[in-house]
């Protein structure tokens, strides 16, 4: 850490843009009418387009995947499913879909379906990140690298658990292994990556006014749409919802109060193909009693 001749550090000094990404980052930085970094700056990029993405045949990324030995691919119709022992992470491909009838896929709505999902599910419209690879596979796999389920809600219990209230307890939350939820996909050439949530947009009410925020999700592993068969297809979903098998449990049970907006300037073009990465946060060092 530098001290300048004020005697403040340089994380005191400048704007936080500087201090995040460099001052340099500040020289002809021009921000659009919502502020913030530019559309280059906000999707990494992680490396050549002619690399390709692991779950995509014919690209080098796909070729080294079936020759890694810690690596296991799960094979659906047209999708495939990456399971990395070593890195703790799954990788599926999946198509970029668009219901616009559906909440929350161009305009605000309420929703506890998936955002990913499967082909064939019975919310298989909700969802804009698809694939046909099964949620079954899927599961399993995400068991396989060492991610835990911690507390399931069977559908029975849903009425006297669902919504925050006085009563609420830690009983009326789904629970597991927290995961990082990425999308990588390819644009311009090249390969980029960005984190589920910042492809969603977030809105509250705060004293009846309408409060547009990021998109803050806490995700768990729970796995109850697969241990009671419940056929959604949902994978990745909001509102802690127990249809599924990974969920946002910021909220208890079945608490649609928020609403959500997919940010398609951001997203994938429809009909085009990007890669969910499940992440595991705990690396194989976890310790087995926590």
């Amino acid at each position: 850490m530098k001290i300048n001749q004020e005697g403040k550090c340089s994380c005191c000094t400048g704007g936080s843009r500087s201090v995040l990404l460099g001052r340099a980052a500040d020289a002809g930085h021009e921000t659009g009418h919502t502020g913030g970094m530019t559309r280059g700056e906000f999707l990494k990029v992680v490396g050549l387009g002619i690399l390709g993405l692991s779950t995509i045949p014919g690209t080098k990324a796909y070729a080294a995947a079936e020759k890694d030995g810690n690596i296991k691919m799960v094979q659906g119709k047209n999708d495939r499913m990456v399971v990395d022992l070593e890195n703790r992470e799954i990788r599926v491909s999946t198509d970029i879909t668009k219901d616009p009838s559906k909440p929350s896929v161009i305009d605000w709505g309420r929703r506890f379906q998936a955002f990913f999902g499967t082909y064939g599910g019975k919310m298989e419209k909700f969802f804009v990140f698809t694939t046909d690879v099964s949620r079954t596979d899927i599961d399993k796999a995400i068991q396989e690298i060492g991610i835990k389920s911690r507390r399931q809600i069977p559908m029975e219990e849903v009425e006297q658990r669902k919504g925050l209230k006085a009563t609420t307890t830690m009983a009326d939350y789904l629970d597991g292994d927290p995961v990082i939820v990425i999308v990588r996909f390819i644009k311009d050439g090249k390969i980029v990556e960005t984190a589920l949530e910042d492809l969603i947009e977030e809105k509250i009410m705060v004293d009846g006014a309408e409060v547009v925020k990021p998109y803050t999700p806490h995700w768990v592993y729970h796995g109850t749409g697969e241990a009671i068969t419940f056929p959604s297809g949902c994978c990745v979903c909001p509102s802690d919802c127990n249809g599924g098998i990974i969920t946002d449990n910021v909220l208890p049970l079945k608490t649609t109060e928020n609403y959500y907006r997919i940010n398609w300037e951001r997203m994938p073009p429809v009909g085009s193909k990007a890669e969910i990465i499940i992440k595991s946060i705990y690396s194989s060092a976890r310790h087995a009693t926590i």
